[in-house]
């Protein structure tokens, strides 16, 4: 009887730690970080003399950044991140001088934004499982585009303000029980822009994007604490 009695309470101190990870007053602090690259080429047939352009675009994007959360409930938790995000694309065309395209050899872009956060989490075992985000975001940004030499006059440097909210489905691991992984699968984004630049004077709009597993690596490290 003292050995069954010894073993539950086991069992029950190693279900308690591992439930501790996503029970109610637990806090995480964490860095977000996620990248990205895409090198793609366009082919280009014009009918007046049949001059052709091959453009060779090459995109990356980092983005890093602090994040902290509260757990209000059992696997419900509420928070906040900052990131700060840095993005270059350029443009290489070959047989430029037989077209009369005007594009930008180069954009780069970079901005600071911040994220309120609700999550709902769904752990098989308390080990491995999915947590869906819903999220509102702020960001504010400088864009720099350089023209080639003979429309260097249009070059310009943006400045946007973006207003942004959207959900996400993450996949969440945690190798310990102080130490948790996560990685964004889907994420559905509304965002709403203004820009202004001396050049192009200014410019709003909206957007909608999906993405699922693409190209993109976005993840995050958090640590796991206060909890009883």
């Amino acid at each position: 009887m003292k050995k069954v009695l010894i073993l539950t309470a086991v069992f029950l101190f190693a279900f308690l730690a591992s439930k501790a990870q996503t029970e109610k007053g637990t806090q995480t602090l964490g860095l977000n970080l996620g990248f990205s690259y895409d090198n793609s080429n366009d082919f280009t047939i014009y009918p007046s003399g049949n001059p052709t352009t091959t453009l060779n675009t090459k995109n990356s994007q980092y983005h890093i950044g602090p994040t902290y959360s509260y757990f209000i409930a059992d696997k419900l938790e509420i928070g906040g991140a900052l990131s700060y995000a840095d993005s270059k694309l350029t443009y290489v065309a070959e047989s430029y001088a037989t077209t009369n395209d005007n594009y930008p050899t180069k954009e780069i872009t970079n901005n600071f934004s911040g994220e309120l956060f609700i999550r709902k989490y769904f752990m098989y075992k308390n080990t491995i499982g999915f947590r869906t985000e819903g999220y509102l975001g702020y960001s504010n940004g400088n864009q720099t585009n350089t023209y080639t030499a003979t429309y260097a006059a249009y070059n310009y440097n943006s400045k946007t303000t973006y207003y942004s909210g959207g959900a996400n489905l993450d996949l969440v691991y945690y190798p310990s029980k102080k130490i948790g992984i996560a990685a964004t699968i889907a994420n559905l984004e509304y965002y709403h822009y203004n820009a202004n630049n001396a050049t192009q004077g200014h410019d709003n709009g909206d957007n909608v994007s999906f993405s699922f597993i693409n190209n993109a690596l976005s993840f995050s490290v958090f640590y796991v604490f206060g909890n009883k």
